[in-house]
């Protein structure tokens, strides 16, 4: 884009006093060569203001500000509110393909409005842009960001100026601005609109006016992917506590950022598909009452029917233990507390393990280590709880070797179980699946098939002997 030339005393005296400030704002900042902030400056003011504004200055140099306003729906705002000399002035030397697109969201009558009056072959010439962009297929400039990634989450309305603007300029630029809501940061910017730095408000009021923002911004960043997913997001703006965080594309330019209050609903949002998916239900809509029972049914069925074929297996084992079970009844009395048992002690690990590895604070790196320290909670636990149950059975039944089976069978089991669901949300993550799953009915089912083979095995064992 070509620079442009103000005329200093001209620009800024020719506005109405209310509107002298930007003005003289966007004079300054052009002699700064702070072309990235005077561009967000220009977006953000109010379309009748930066239209008085406008008004004042020389149709060349009103046109060169104008070509800078983005979005097109703002453009095409300001331009209603430019006075008949400029408005044909702009319409006439704007770049046709740009015009076209500030025309293109206007409705037909006011688009036909500003036409009026233009020269009768540069009005043809506009008018058959126009007409051939809307008989096209679509619009192929907009960008589709795959949901539930920083893309579809973020919001362009970002401050961000150039590393060689000084705090003052900045100051009096975001002054200027008509909306202060979304200023969380200051993001800096280079010559290619690459992101370099970002800056707190509290650090620009405390700068040297003089200083430009290059010499005093943070430049270890903490940025995200159009990409990135939300999950992720979200653990980096929790982790960093962060009031908002800055998006960039493939080449680093910046594009939006992710709020604070963007992150509620993301947490939300992940919270209930992992509680959704621990609970083996596949469906997103929690409001049931909403919802068939045949569409639940749908949901439920897929998570379930792995449940069901584990716990076919379980009575598989059984037959095969039948003997056992014959010669020994009281057996089948403590069967549903021991695997009842594993089942809630490997449920405990298992929350722990896919809570941590969805905050970002438990890795691939650490899963010997928190094995090693799962496996002796719940020896202490299982031996603990084996003690127990085989005090209680010897007080019932008067038989050691059944107290014996119960004692060793609970500690093995919980103790399996531990390792099981330790171990399935770290497989299912290394599969690129959501380690939640492994919290599931699945989990639990494996976890019970593989305790009653512990139960059934020691018992054997012990009775034979």
């Amino acid at each position: 884009m070509a620079m442009m030339v103000l005329d200093d005393n001209k620009a800024a005296a020719k506005p109405a006093p209310k509107n002298s400030n930007i003005a003289e704002a966007i004079v300054r900042l052009h002699r700064r060569g702070a072309t990235a902030h005077l561009t967000q400056l220009l977006s953000k003011l109010k379309p009748s203001d930066l239209g008085e504004v406008l008004n004042g200055f020389p149709g060349p140099r009103a046109m060169e500000l104008f070509c800078r306003i983005a979005p097109p729906e703002h453009a095409a705002q300001v331009l209603t509110e430019l006075d008949d000399d400029h408005r044909r002035y702009v319409v006439s030397n704007c770049p046709g393909e740009q015009i076209r697109t500030i025309l293109d969201t206007l409705p037909p009558e006011v688009r036909q409005m500003a036409l009026t009056g233009l020269d009768p072959e540069v009005a043809e010439r506009l008018s058959k842009i126009v007409n051939r962009f809307e008989k096209s297929s679509g619009d192929g400039d907009e960008i589709i960001y795959t949901p539930g990634t920083a893309g579809s989450l973020m919001e362009t309305n970002i401050i961000a100026m150039s590393d060689q603007t000084t705090a003052g300029d900045a100051i009096l630029a975001i002054q200027a601005l008509s909306s202060h809501d979304a200023i969380f940061y200051l993001y800096v910017l280079d010559d290619m609109q690459r992101l370099i730095g970002v800056c707190s408000l509290r650090r620009l009021i405390v700068a040297d006016p003089k200083k430009t923002l290059r010499e005093f911004t943070q430049t270890r960043l903490i940025k995200v992917h159009v990409d990135t997913p939300q999950g992720t997001v979200a653990n980096l703006i929790s982790r960093y506590r962060l009031l908002a965080m800055p998006v960039v594309d493939e080449f680093d330019v910046l594009v939006g950022q992710i709020t604070i209050d963007n992150l509620i609903e993301i947490i939300q949002e992940e919270n209930t598909n992992s509680i959704l998916k621990m609970a083996g239900i596949g469906s997103k809509d929690t409001n049931v009452l909403a919802q068939s029972p045949f569409k639940i049914f749908r949901t439920r069925v897929p998570w379930l029917i792995t449940a069901f074929i584990a716990y076919i297996l379980v009575s598989a084992i059984l037959e095969g233990f039948e003997q056992t079970l014959e010669k020994v009844v009281q057996l089948a009395f403590f069967f549903p507390i021991v695997i009842g048992m594993s089942g809630n002690a490997g449920s405990q690990t298992g929350a722990v393990v896919v809570r941590g590895l969805a905050l970002g604070t438990i890795h691939n790196a650490h899963f010997f280590r928190l094995l090693f320290k799962e496996l002796g909670i719940n020896i202490i636990q299982g031996a603990v709880y084996g003690l127990c149950l085989a005090g209680a059975s010897y007080l019932i039944f008067q038989n050691p070797l059944l107290s014996v089976t119960l004692g060793i069978a609970m500690t093995l089991s919980i103790t399996c179980s531990a390792a099981i669901a330790m171990s399935l949300p770290f497989f299912f993550k290394r599969l690129g699946a959501d380690p939640a799953v492994a919290a599931g009915p699945l989990a639990l089912a494996f976890i019970d098939m593989v305790g009653s083979i512990n139960y059934l095995t020691v018992a054997f064992m012990v009775f034979k002997l």
